[in-house]
């Protein structure tokens, strides 16, 4: 994604090269953002999952462990992780659970 900045075509106009450089480093940093959110809520439907499956009562255990989590990580982090969030992010790893193989020590996405 660096290699976009570094690929930029230098004109006459120091404005319009500016404009370009801030544009692109905005559409990397968009993209990287994105990417790691994809990943951090694949890992949280994970370790979800994970609970779950510790569960007696799957279904019940599983809505319990939703409800109290986004309690907490709510009172920590702000009202970010709903319980509809989490339940996505749930339902984001139950659907695609091989997403993000390790490969050199690095997740990449299939």
């Amino acid at each position: 994604m660096t290699n976009k900045l570094s690929k930029y075509v230098k004109t006459d106009s120091v404005f319009e090269d500016a404009c370009n450089i801030i544009e692109t480093a905005q559409k990397v940093a968009y993209s990287v953002v994105d990417l790691t959110l994809v990943h951090r809520n694949w890992h949280l439907g994970k370790r979800i999952t994970d609970e779950e499956l510790k569960g007696e009562s799957r279904a019940e255990y599983g809505a319990e462990v939703i409800k109290k989590l986004s309690k907490d990580l709510n009172a920590q982090y702000g009202r970010v992780y709903t319980k509809t969030n989490l339940y996505n992010f749930y339902s984001f790893y139950k659907m695609y659970p091989e997403i993000f193989h390790l490969k050199s020590g690095k997740f990449k996405i299939c």
